[in-house]
């Protein structure tokens, strides 16, 4: 009897220990259940964002192809502008930055935006060194002389000018022997951490910063008044688009020719319409009696060279802005100088 209730006891415990296992791999079974779940919505998750990842990327290189074709466009009209001003003379909206050369137009899907302004009239920091047909640099003697005249004109020194100028100089030419006043790697070499000289043309306004004694203060005067553009070897002024604060700039071709009070007369006694021909420009009163040089007289032109174009779309979810700097020859053709997307 003893031996009965101990088998009944055997298998009441074989019975217990098989529920306790079952109920064991139960819970390894909804815990693995549970985990691929998780890792099922992780993964849900992970291919969503994936495809919207891609959809946006599409719509963004799509928006950025609606810029390029408005860079297109935006050169078409600056080549239109520089054919009426020729045919018909300058016209106001050329310098109206607020309402002239300004475009605003839907697109499916979006808008897009763009605005033209003329930048012909300002001094050309790639003119300082010239170029040799070894693709050396050198310096360009005329330029920095002009380039000093603008700093003095802006209320600097003459030897501190003349110090800057020579850095700026040395930056950009190919040798080693700084100029008198100037700065070559040897003198940036000493710095924390140390850097060297570029010996080729600015890419960037942003590049003055390298360079020895051009202050932030300074550099924020200096760039509106300044550009870089490695297609001209002389800085050049459109004297039928010249503003009142341009005078520092015509000061600065002319040197000693003008006072800066005459420089800002040449630009208030602008005839309505503009000139159609330099000749007239020379013809003014203040010119009596003063010998320009041809290669300055050169410098002063009657119709634009330069363009910034800037393009905004708005895409569905997608914003880019494309900044383009367009340089147009004497024949109508364009060379775009630069070119970069971002605000």
């Amino acid at each position: 009897m003893m031996a009965v209730r101990d088998k009944q006891f055997f298998v009441g415990s074989e019975t217990l220990q098989h529920s306790r296992q079952t109920g064991a791999a139960l819970i390894i079974v909804l815990g693995l259940v549970s985990v691929m779940s998780v890792t099922a919505v992780v993964a849900f998750d992970m291919f969503g964002m994936f495809v919207r990842k891609t959809t946006n990327s599409q719509i963004m290189s799509q928006a950025r192809e609606y810029a390029l074709a408005g860079e297109i466009l935006g050169a078409k009209r600056a080549g239109a502008v520089i054919k009426a001003n020729e045919l018909f003379g300058v016209s106001d909206a050329i310098n109206d930055t607020d309402n002239g050369l300004k475009v605003d137009m839907p697109i499916d899907g979006g808008r897009i935006k763009g605005a033209l302004k003329e930048n012909t009239n300002c001094f050309n920091l790639s003119t300082l060194v010239s170029k040799l047909p070894n693709g050396s640099y050198v310096a360009n003697v005329m330029a920095m002389q002009q380039f000093s005249n603008l700093l003095q004109a802006m209320g600097i020194g003459k030897t501190e000018a003349a110090s800057l100028t020579a850095a700026l100089t040395d930056w950009q030419d190919s040798d080693t022997r700084p100029l008198p006043m100037g700065a070559e790697s040897a003198a940036y070499n000493r710095l924390d951490p140390p850097y060297r000289t570029s010996d080729s043309r600015l890419v960037s306004i942003k590049d003055l910063r390298l360079i020895r004694d051009f202050s932030v203060d300074l550099i924020d005067a200096l760039t509106p008044l300044v550009c870089i553009d490695p297609l001209d070897t002389q800085t050049v002024l459109n004297i039928n688009t010249l503003q009142p604060h341009h005078s520092v700039l015509v000061k600065a071709l002319l040197g000693d020719a003008v006072t800066i009070q005459q420089a800002s007369q040449l630009i208030a006694l602008r005839p309505r319409g503009g000139y159609d021909h330099n000749r007239r420009f020379w013809q003014m009163k203040i010119f009596e009696g003063k010998a320009i040089p041809e290669a300055v007289r050169g410098q002063f032109i009657t119709t634009p060279r330069r363009f910034l174009l800037t393009v905004d779309v708005r895409l569905n979810t997608a914003r880019t802005r494309l900044n383009s700097a367009l340089h147009f020859n004497p024949d109508g053709s364009y060379i775009i100088i630069s070119r970069y997307f971002g605000a």
